[in-house]
């Protein structure tokens, strides 16, 4: 996923579903809603998320924060 979203807009997308993992493990990916786009300091993507882990047997919670955007990939 690269922060174009078709309409010549760089670093703003339509939101849409995603699926988020901030950890080592590829086992590990979260639904989530990808909001926005943007380069940092060091000139890599970053994604705004927002993601909730747990439910089932374990309470849930939810997160919104900018990841790297090899932790966002598309849900298809």
């Amino acid at each position: 996923m690269r922060a174009n979203d078709g309409t010549g807009q760089r670093g703003h997308t339509a939101p849409r579903h995603v699926w988020v993992n901030v950890t080592q493990n590829p086992a590990y990916r979260y639904a989530g809603v990808l909001m926005d786009w943007r380069v940092d300091h060091r000139g890599n993507w970053e994604a705004l998320v927002v993601w909730v882990d747990g439910g089932g047997n374990l309470k849930a919670h939810a997160h919104m924060g900018w990841v790297a955007a090899s932790h966002v990939r598309p849900t298809d």
